[in-house]
């Protein structure tokens, strides 16, 4: 099943390959490339998380100004001079405690996730403005940047190995461990899975923590690689990530993920967006085309899980 629901953002990822590289042959240079693979790696950090929290048939609105909080007071931690390895444990902090905040405030008030998410955005995007006084904060810091945008190896990025080691934790926690069971369990039928003994509030807690940790990680990496950080970081890649998931055959009902579905998913919005700006198209049509693929994918995904109620009703 799987395999299947990959298929489909695999060929794609191929025709947008083919199609832009016949309109320009500047989409296949090193640089553009490059581009691609850091802007994808960074895009699926947080695309994984929030695959968790839809296959818990659950929503995060906030992991934008996640990203952003987290990446602001990494460059003000550096601005005071403390060394960086403790800088990136901070900001991962920071970020898994916004997204445990996430979770508390499901679990103690009974909040939609949907509601809690869209109500965190907004504080921690305050909080944002009011530690930066909406200027921005520059980075002085090489050290930092190599470790996103430089190359191992002499061609890789080190994004791409960081995203790897990210997709490998999050799939032996999603397929091997009982933690990832008991979101899709409660994505699939949270009555079922508490009448299983499944602790539902723990799992929650655990999910959001989860992808709080994730969008802190990426925007540590997007602060990094632009060499500054303000409130515009992150800007709609809570919209970018839940795209990324349902393009990657994850359905917004739960029950289930498609974790290198989203990868591919992920892939194929940044090669999009690469190779419309090669091609000098507005940026002011992005949305347009994104919103447009994100449709399809409902559209897909909505006839999908029709022919599989027909399919269970059949004797």
């Amino acid at each position: 099943m799987l395999a299947a629901d990959s298929a489909a953002s695999v060929i794609a990822l191929i025709a947008v390959f083919v199609i832009f590289t016949l309109l320009n042959p500047r989409f296949l240079t090193s640089l553009n490339i490059n581009g691609v693979v850091v802007s994808t790696s960074i895009s699926t950090i947080t695309g994984l998380g929030m695959t968790l929290i839809i296959a818990m048939r659950a929503l995060d609105l906030s992991v934008g100004s996640i990203m952003g909080f987290s990446a602001i007071v990494a460059a003000q931690l550096l601005a005071a001079g403390l060394p960086l390895w403790l800088v990136i444990v901070l900001g991962l902090l920071i970020g898994a405690g916004l997204g445990l905040g996430n979770g508390l405030l499901i679990v103690l008030l009974g909040l939609p996730s949907f509601v809690a998410t869209l109500a965190s955005l907004s504080m921690i995007l305050g909080g944002e403005l009011l530690i930066t006084h909406g200027e921005t904060v520059t980075i002085h810091n090489a050290e930092f940047a190599r470790l996103v945008i430089g190359n191992v190896l002499g061609y890789i990025p080190a994004a791409v190995l960081i995203a790897l080691v990210v997709f490998a934790i999050i799939w032996t926690i999603f397929y091997r461990v009982p933690f990832g069971r008991h979101v899709a369990a409660i994505g699939g039928d949270i009555r079922a899975a508490i009448g299983a003994g499944i602790n539902v509030s723990r799992v929650t807690l655990g999910a959001f923590t989860l992808i709080g940790l994730c969008a802190g990680l990426s925007g540590l990496m997007t602060g990094a690689e632009l060499q500054n950080a303000d409130s515009t970081i992150g800007a709609g890649s809570e919209l970018t990530a839940i795209a990324v998931v349902v393009i990657g055959g994850t359905s917004l009902m739960g029950g289930r993920g498609n974790l290198f579905g989203t990868v591919c998913a992920a892939i194929l919005l940044a090669s999009i967006k690469a190779g419309l700006n090669i091609a000098n198209v507005s940026s002011l049509y992005e949305d347009l085309v994104f919103g447009s693929i994100l449709i399809i994918a409902l559209m897909v995904d909505g006839l999908r899980r029709g022919t599989r109620r027909k399919g269970m009703l059949v004797v």
